[in-house]
């Protein structure tokens, strides 16, 4: 039985990061050097992205191959294999080496690769674990703010609340025990505070006490506080003695089960055509068709991506950009004005989350040739591209501008890709990039091939999406 390989010594080696070992195994094995360079070198090139890309691309094709080589563990499939498939699994995997790190995907969302159609995702929540600081319980970090007092010794406690009538109110503050001094009782302009031997005054405060120890608080007005006045106690406790009160965060680990969802595309060609191909043209039909498959399903997963990005977008009138021209500077400094718009998407994402920035923005066709022209738009020098395709970056390289085709001309879509690994607003959960079957030779004089790809999106935080429109545009 033909043994299948895919580089299976260089994925072990990426995981472990083993610089040394990546470069040994390149150095003595040409073949692998010719064909896993680029992945290699993005692996050793010191950038975070691009390590992670290369990371991903190897774990794919490590799974690719293990799907395909699972067949020769069906009997029924043995012949098949035996005959077809050897040669068949290492163009494959060339070809998922080949398109992978070219995934726009790569750009905008986080890639979680599957060892089968039945996985699980991993998403990441920080959440507080205590109400308090005016948040509660179970709530997400960021998106909730608090008072800045969470992380602190400092409490506020609810003493009540004025009727017009009631001049004595009392609690026990928790936890206990209080720090000396550090009392402050407030209804209305009536501001009192502890004197740290337990008694509590100020004006228009009659008297009051304070335990220290079990933080029983008890406090008279000289004058009852008007109805609805809201009656308080800010103090801070003491963490040393009482460290099981020290509030806290939890980093909600989440394992989401996932499905791959089968995305399968049949080929087609004539005997004659392949023949007269190869005679004239000296050219390999089933390698060109599998080469233009393998693109054509990029893109297709590419806009199914972009799809699902655009529909989650929050649509935001302040984003719109008026690109008619000004009769006192050129057109092109008009286009360039939609800078700011960037400015406000970042502005508006924060709000929002309580945290984010900009990693990238999506345009049609008449909005990329606006951003091309952004003061800093570095091009990509892309020629020739099918498809949603980078054409360049902004601030410094930290935001990739993609024109997309097939979306609205005049929509763009700003976006921020996440923190870390599960944090995205989209995770693509891989499984097989690209399954290819043997070529059928049919006894119509036809050849038939079958390719199917699986995989899963999972919208995870859209509040990381921005959407605008452009208007009286003209090249």
């Amino acid at each position: 039985m033909p043994n299948i390989t895919a580089a299976g010594p260089l994925v072990e080696a990426a995981q472990a990061q083993q610089t040394v070992r990546l470069t040994s195994i390149l150095e003595s094995n040409k073949d692998w050097k010719d064909k896993y360079g680029k992945l290699m070198h993005m692996l050793e090139c010191g950038n975070p992205e691009l390590e992670r890309r290369a990371q991903i691309t190897l774990k794919v094709m490590e799974n690719q191959r293990l799907f395909m080589e699972g067949i020769k563990g069906n009997a029924h499939l043995e012949a098949t294999f035996t005959q077809n498939l050897p040669g068949l699994v290492p163009k494959v995997i060339d070809l998922v080496r080949i398109f992978y790190p070219n995934l726009i995907a790569n750009v905008l969302v986080d890639i979680q690769p599957m060892d089968r159609q039945n996985g699980e995702i991993f998403i990441v929540k920080p959440i507080y674990s205590n109400t308090a600081a005016g948040v509660t319980a179970g709530q997400q970090i960021f998106t909730n703010p608090t008072d800045g007092t969470y992380s602190s010794e400092t409490v506020t406690a609810a003493l009540g609340t004025g009727d017009g009538a009631l001049v004595t109110f009392g609690a026990t503050l928790a936890p206990a025990p209080v720090r000396k001094s550090s009392i402050t009782i407030t209804a209305a302009a009536v501001t009192g505070t502890d004197n740290g031997s337990g008694a509590i005054t100020g004006t228009g405060i009659a008297s009051g006490t304070i335990n220290y120890v079990t933080g029983a608080l008890s406090v008279t007005f000289s004058v009852a506080p008007a109805g609805a006045v809201a009656v308080s106690a800010i103090f801070t406790y003491d963490s040393e003695t009482s460290a099981d009160q020290i509030r806290e965060v939890e980093l909600q680990l989440s394992l989401i089960p996932v499905t791959a969802v089968p995305h399968p595309l049949r080929v087609k060609w004539s005997t004659q055509a392949q023949l007269g191909a190869a005679a004239h043209l000296d050219l390999d039909v089933p390698d060109t068709l599998a080469n233009l498959v393998a693109s054509f399903i990029k893109v297709e997963r590419d806009t199914l991506l972009i799809n699902l990005i655009i529909n989650a977008a929050t649509v935001d009138a302040t984003l719109n950009f008026d690109a008619a021209a000004s009769a006192n500077y050129s057109r092109l400094a008009k286009y360039a004005e939609i800078e700011l718009k960037l400015n406000y998407a970042e502005s508006a994402i924060q709000a929002a989350q309580g945290r984010g920035g900009i990693s990238w923005v999506l345009a049609g066709n008449n909005a990329a040739d606006i951003w091309r022209n952004v003061n800093g738009f570095v091009p990509s020098g892309v020629v020739a591209p099918i498809g949603p395709h980078v054409i360049g970056t902004l601030r410094d390289g930290t935001v990739t501008v993609v024109k997309v085709p097939a979306m609205s001309t005049n929509t763009y879509v700003v976006g921020f890709k996440g923190y870390v690994v599960g944090d995205a607003a989209t995770i693509l959960a891989e499984w097989v990039p690209l399954y290819a079957s043997p070529v059928f030779n049919s006894y119509d004089l036809n050849n038939y091939q079958g390719m199917m790809s699986l995989y899963a999106l999972v919208l995870n935080q859209s509040g990381y999406y921005r959407k605008g429109t452009i208007s009286n545009y003209a090249a």
